[in-house]
């Protein structure tokens, strides 16, 4: 008596449904409908995502910047300002499944600003921008106040010395 294997199970993608969100390099294929007739995979490196997402913030009035947090940030960014390795995905740590992300986002807010404005226009142009640049849907917009930024921190003058004779 012979035994059947049953053979493997195939699924596609649609059939499996959205992956869970994911660090890496991230596999998504185009939402828009493919009008050349080629077809292919399109992959969108977390740091693509993570720098947008920085830059899509800076953009947000009341956003004065984006403050990194941990020692890992710390050194990171005492490296690149020693090799000259601009700092756009600071602040920011991104999590990129094959059809949405989350994004994290440690802000330093200008005083007065409405911080509950400045988050709702935060979280609507940073979703669309990724919407618009990669095709992702944000899940999440989470946003940590890190600081409040005082105009008069840049002003501060130091004081004159007498001359000594």
């Amino acid at each position: 008596m012979t035994q059947e294997r049953p053979g493997p199970i195939t699924t596609t993608a649609a059939e499996r449904g959205p992956t869970p969100a994911r660090s890496g390099t991230t596999d998504m294929t185009a939402r828009t409908p493919n009008t050349s007739g080629v077809g292919g995979v399109t992959k969108i490196a977390d740091s693509v995502v993570s720098r947008i997402a920085g830059l899509a913030a800076r953009e947000v009035p009341g956003v004065h910047d984006l403050s990194g947090t941990g020692l890992a940030q710390a050194f990171g960014g005492l490296a690149g300002r020693v090799t000259g390795q601009d700092q756009v995905d600071k602040g920011v740590a991104v999590q990129v499944g094959e059809v949405e992300c989350i994004v994290d986002l440690n802000i330093i807010v200008d005083y007065e600003a409405s911080i509950p404005q400045v988050a709702e226009a935060l979280r609507r142009n940073v979703s669309g921008r990724l919407d618009a640049m990669t095709g992702l849907a944000t899940k999440e917009v989470n946003i940590n106040v890190a600081d409040l930024y005082f105009p008069t921190q840049d002003q501060q003058t130091p004081q004159q010395q007498p001359a000594v004779r």
